[in-house]
């Protein structure tokens, strides 16, 4: 690579080579589902797939850079401090672990232990956490190298046995959750769509459920054909109109415009706070032909509202709540918007934006008829699958969409203005959190606001809570209205709440149990305003104690918040100085390489992360997208005549990726009809395209283009490079050259070899 002269460009590029870390990840636990299938390896499962997972975050960190002494000696070194050092406990026996609680079913299917469990308790899916780092080769290549030792020792450690007794039980249970949902493809496990509680229901009452709200003809209706392509057509038509008027630059021109896009697939969430389980629509707009320009058009509206009712989190809310004097005989409601998002009349939306045309414009450089042509296509774009049928909403907008949330915050925002003007008294307090308002009015005027918003429109219509005995809920506070109107406030949990937090038994990383446990503390002593220390101190013992937190542990951190409470003061220069990055959490081999790291990168923070979520075992409940149909794909093409086979990689779509490859075939064959050899000035073109044309001419084989098979896929383009390079060094028997494995560093040959050994050695096992 030549060379890099500007430190700026240096940093640029090292960044999106960084976003290659956190997506390559997956290698070796997608590659040890396709062997292993449920049978335990001789080496440690997690391990071995977590191991090449760290292997390739550092593999990947300076290919290419020369920075100059003279750019590194501006960096500024950052003090690190040491890690917090918890409180060492004695784990506790499985049998202690295996209690369930706040598993909700409505079939009569007999649920193992282990399940609930493995859906209970397995942890939260941790963070990513973007980071630009300033390297040189030389401390790159040491760092490597120390890292490759240390996985090399782990590997060598789990060869000979010691394994930790919590893994093994993990994993034990793992295998029995997935082995019972892969015997039992008639009931779906979701998540419930409100307090964090998990939903096991028969498949066919979910479809049935799903399907009886979808054939609501006033929202719904059938489409003849997918229309993905023509809606991909003309998202990308206007972005070439904004281009072409210099309205956006090159850059954000690519980034809205889409060539992979697919039908997004809906989904329902239960309520399971409601009776008879009703099922929340939800759409996975990710795929969408128009999601990036709807997230476009949505950032510009959303930057230009400028709300006086909008609550920005419960600690702000807490704080100016708890300075309010009600006057006399006012009272405290809340009012919620019955299924907002598919209730928002689309007319309403242009009338909004037309109205606050004003504010909006102050944000782009866009007129008033093409952002109102833009709006109403990212609106009227919203359509989905289910089972193969394509679906057009003709009303409303869908959850999932990122314009969604955007457009309802504006048109609430509009009505709160209009029905405000239209009241007599005054009201005090008016608050809102998306579609949850919590008024102050008198006490006999209830019904008087409650009609003032339902007249509004009469597709949005709102349903009023009271106080009661001067509480009400809202957010996670309890609202104290007392005696001489001052309102005081209490940490609140809805009855829905499952009182689940990460636990303390789980997987994950001992940092991250204590911030999820600092975190409660902080939340509760700061909204217990109505409450003394001890009653406060009580609900955090009980909620941390039903997440097996230990009780030491639990003083010792409430102690620590009494005597150093947390403060609100801004960042210094130093802690905003900090980047932080995830590596997958491997306890002690973790830890090390935290450690070898930090010598070298003070200013980088690296977080661990828990590859094994809840999410990786349960079976998804979305339509699954067919192969063809895929884009930023790994895959791999068997030879017909002979056991190599060819691994590729394409960020279009696989079924376009496969036409081109048969259509360099069919240009092969024309030309040996036509009496070419190798020899030929054409057929040397062609064998320098692929290496599997290569193999072609070669050898005189062909390929069995209609069995191609996806070995590993990734949401960003350009981490496939080095997802391809592991694929090919650990597939065996490829017809690939030498320079398609050139992007990832020979420092970890001895650990994938390691790797892929045992991979063989295991298979060879299964099948005896």
């Amino acid at each position: 690579m030549e060379e890099i002269d500007h430190l700026d460009e240096a940093l640029d590029r090292c960044a999106e080579l960084e976003e290659h870390l956190q997506f390559t990840l997956n290698y070796v636990t997608r590659l040890r589902k396709k062997h292993y299938g449920n049978v335990e390896p001789a080496l440690n499962r997690s391990s071995t797939e977590s191991l090449l997972d760290v292997l390739i975050c550092s593999s990947y960190a300076d290919k290419g850079f020369n920075v100059s002494d003279e750019d590194l000696a501006t960096q500024q070194q950052q003090q690190q401090q040491e890690e917090e050092q918890p409180i060492s406990y004695l784990c506790r026996t499985p049998a202690d672990i295996r209690k369930s609680f706040n598993f909700m079913k409505t079939t009569t299917i007999k649920i193992q232990r282990d399940l609930e469990l493995c859906l209970t308790r397995l942890g939260l899916k941790g963070d990513k956490y973007p980071m630009i780092c300033k390297l040189d080769r030389e401390t790159c290549d040491k760092n490597r190298c120390a890292i490759a030792n240390q996985i090399q020792n782990h590997l060598h450690a789990e060869r000979r046995g010691k394994n930790d007794a919590s893994n093994n039980f993990f994993r034990s249970a793992t295998a029995s959750t997935k082995k019972f949902l892969s015997e039992h493809p008639d009931i779906v496990v979701i998540e419930a769509d409100k307090g964090n509680k998990t939903v096991v229901m028969k498949r066919y009452e979910y479809d049935r459920k799903l399907q009886a709200m979808i054939d609501d003809d006033v929202t719904y209706i059938k489409l003849n054909s997918d229309p993905t392509a023509s809606y991909q057509r003309k998202n990308n038509q206007f972005a070439k109109r904004l281009a072409d008027l210099k309205l956006i630059d090159r850059k954000t021109e690519m980034r809205l415009n889409t060539y992979t896009a697919t039908a997004p697939r809906i989904y329902g969430a239960p309520k399971a706070h409601k009776e008879g389980l009703p099922l929340r629509p939800v759409v996975a707009c990710m795929t969408s032909p128009t999601y990036e320009l709807s997230k476009y058009v949505g950032s510009i509206i959303q930057s230009s509202i400028k709300s006086n009712y909008n609550v920005l989190d419960s600690f702000s809310f807490c704080e100016y709540i708890n300075n309010v004097q009600l006057p006399p005989d006012y009272v405290l409601v809340s009012l919620d918007v019955v299924s907002l998002f598919t209730c928002i009349p689309r007319e309403l939306v242009v009338q909004n934006v037309i109205m606050r045309w004003d504010e909006i414009k102050e944000n782009t450089n866009i007129n008033l008829d093409l952002f109102l042509e833009m709006t109403e296509f990212c609106i009227n774009c919203s359509y989905f699958q289910f089972k193969g049928q394509s679906y057009q909403q003709v009303f409303g907008t869908a959850m999932g969409n990122p314009l969604s949330p955007i457009i309802a915050d504006l048109v609430m925002e509009t009505l709160l203005d209009s029905v405000t003007k239209k009241i007599k008294f005054p009201i005090p307090v008016i608050k809102k959190y998306v579609d949850d308002l919590m008024l102050a009015i008198p006490k006999g005027e209830i019904e008087t606001v409650r009609n003032e918003f339902n007249q509004y429109h009469e597709k949005i219509q709102f349903t009023v809570e009271v106080e009661q005995d001067g509480k009400l809920p809202y957010l996670d506070l309890l609202l104290v209205r007392k005696p001489d109107q001052s309102i005081k406030t209490e940490w609140y949990a809805k009855p829905i709440a499952s009182g689940r937090f990460l636990n303390y038994l789980s997987a994950h990383s001992m940092t991250l149990k204590m911030n999820v446990a600092k975190n409660l503390i902080k939340r509760v002593t700061t909204f217990s305003t109505n409450v003394d220390e001890a009653t406060a101190k009580k609900i955090v013992h009980k909620q941390l104690r039903q997440n097996d937190y230990p009780k030491p542990l639990i003083n010792r951190l409430i102690n620590r918040h009494r005597e150093n409470p947390p403060t609100t003061a801004p960042p210094t220069d130093a802690e905003n100085s900090k980047q932080f990055r995830s590596i997958v959490n491997i306890g002690t081999l973790t830890r090390k390489i935290q450690r070898t790291l930090r010598e070298d990168y003070p200013e980088v923070v690296i977080c661990p992360q828990q590859r094994k979520t809840v999410k990786s075992i349960i079976p998804g409940v979305k339509d699954k997208l067919e192969a063809n149909q895929r884009s930023n794909v790994i895959y791999k093409i068997p030879c017909a005549d002979c056991r190599a086979s060819y691994v590729g990689m394409t960020s279009c779509r696989l079924k376009d990726r496969v036409s081109g490859h048969r259509s360099t075939i069919n240009k092969l064959e024309e030309l040996r009809a036509a009496g070419k050899d190798e020899t030929d000035h054409e057929m040397a073109r062609l064998r320098e395209k692929t290496a599997l044309l290569d193999h072609c001419i070669t050898n005189n084989h062909n390929f069995l283009l209609d069995k191609v098979e996806v070995l590993d896929s990734s949401n960003k383009k350009q981490n496939l490079a080095i997802l391809e390079s592991c694929h090919i060094l650990n597939t065996p028997n490829t017809v690939n050259k030498r320079t398609d494995t050139e992007n990832l560093s020979g420092t970890y040959a001895g650990v994938l070899h390691t790797v892929k050994t045992t991979q063989h050695t295991t298979h060879r096992r299964t099948e005896e």
